[in-house]
């Protein structure tokens, strides 16, 4: 019996090495499957606004704790901070989840850069950070999960603070996770440790 826990634990302490899901972070724009545009400039105004995906029609909010967001209802689909600078700014799908997210923030124009953002990525398997520099120009970021997790929201922080953000994409609303293989194994293992356990016990009965 002794033998079986050993190596119950030793497989437990395997799986907490390798089963951890990351979230992938990829500089520029790589559409996914079925990717949809999310269709700003309904002229709102407020610390939550939101974006119609294009496709299925879905409710997207961008959400700041920071700023009054605002969407400009002429030119290229946005958001802008009513002071004229995001600094922090959440995208959610309510009552929902989704597999990726493009986004694409801006700095102020002539500014040569505006500092670095933090990207977390809130995920079923846990919270991912992700810190790039924002450039002049474009500053696309895909993201996604490594092991099919689905991501319930993603923040964007910047001091400095950029312009706007700008052609969101999204696909993969609703979806739901895969198992992970070596999350698989330790439930099957879990099993093949009790039936040993039961079966030594039955042998040493009197």
């Amino acid at each position: 019996m002794q033998r079986v826990i050993v190596s119950f634990a030793v497989l437990i302490m395997l799986w907490s090495g390798v089963a951890q899901a990351t979230a992938i972070f990829t500089l520029g724009n790589n559409p996914q499957p079925d990717e949809e545009n999310i269709l700003l400039g309904g002229d709102e105004t407020g610390t939550t606004v939101t974006g119609t995906t294009n496709q299925s029609n879905t409710t997207v909010n961008f959400s700041s704790t920071t700023d009054t967001l605002t969407e400009p209802s002429a030119g290229q689909a946005r958001i802008e901070a009513l002071d004229g600078l995001i600094n922090n700014i959440a995208v959610t799908v309510p009552n929902n989840t989704f597999a990726d997210l493009i986004v694409n923030p801006l700095c102020p124009p002539g500014s040569g850069g505006c500092g670095d953002a933090t990207v977390t990525v809130v995920t079923n398997d846990g919270t991912f950070p992700f810190t790039y520099s924002l450039g002049n120009g474009q500053n696309f970021l895909t993201i996604t999960t490594i092991n099919n997790e689905i991501i319930s929201s993603v923040t964007i922080d910047n001091t400095t603070g950029f312009a706007d953000l700008r052609q969101p994409r999204i696909s993969g609303i609703g979806g739901s996770p895969v198992p992970e293989p070596s999350s698989i194994i330790l439930f099957g293992s879990g099993f093949v440790g009790l039936a040993l356990w039961s079966w030594k016990k039955w042998q040493a009965r009197p």
